[in-house]
């Protein structure tokens, strides 16, 4: 009933282990190799190389489960024969640099959609004050009829696209923005098992 409170347990501790020191949730990867944590296609230095897609995926998954203002942290596992501190250090580099880069993807489309935005907010004031103000002209004929509903639904559509980026599109690149600028400060961890 609703006015007996049960105690339910975050279902998320069911699927993400914490670390009890930080109280961290851990996301956890299990690897064979270095080489597995980027793409097989990018044949750039390490410092430079894009994250393997599906980790990215599973990434981004992840950070949406856990709760916003939970931390987070990475754990990579690998075979202990494996280690090598070089390669650890450049990962963990390589990472964050995916990170960053993907922030910096984020903020470039929120430029393009600001952009888009006062567009679309200026042509859509055009049309429709040259539509409020072809009624007034002594020549109505059917054509000038049709032209000028066309700009009262050309402007009122232009204003809602400009709403719908601003509030729809615009707020999930903000979520998204956010979810990696939490994902850059995380910890990094490399753990090698026998």
């Amino acid at each position: 009933m609703w006015f007996i409170k049960k105690k339910y347990k975050d279902p998320i501790q069911f699927i993400y282990k914490r670390n009890p020191e930080n109280k961290a949730y851990i996301i956890e990867v299990s690897l064979d190799d270095y080489d597995e944590l980027f793409n097989g296609w990018d044949a750039s230095p390490l410092k430079m190389r894009d994250l393997e897609p599906e980790l990215m995926d599973y990434i981004e998954d992840a950070g949406y489960e856990i709760p916003f203002k939970e931390k987070i942290e990475f754990v990579f596992y690998m075979p202990k024969d494996k280690e090598n501190t070089d390669k650890e250090i450049k990962s963990v580099q390589t990472i964050r640099n995916n990170f960053k880069t993907q922030i910096s993807f984020i903020d470039r489309t929120q430029r393009r959609n600001a952009r888009k935005i006062l567009t679309y907010i200026a042509m859509s004031i055009t049309f429709l004050l040259v539509a409020y103000v072809m009624p007034n002209l002594e020549t109505q004929n059917i054509l000038m009829n049709v032209l000028m509903e066309g700009l009262f639904i050309g402007g009122w559509v232009l204003l809602w696209e400009a709403f719908a980026i601003f509030f729809f599109k615009g707020h999930d690149l903000r979520v998204k923005r956010k979810r990696f600028v939490k994902f850059l400060d995380s910890e990094i961890k490399f753990v090698y098992n026998d």
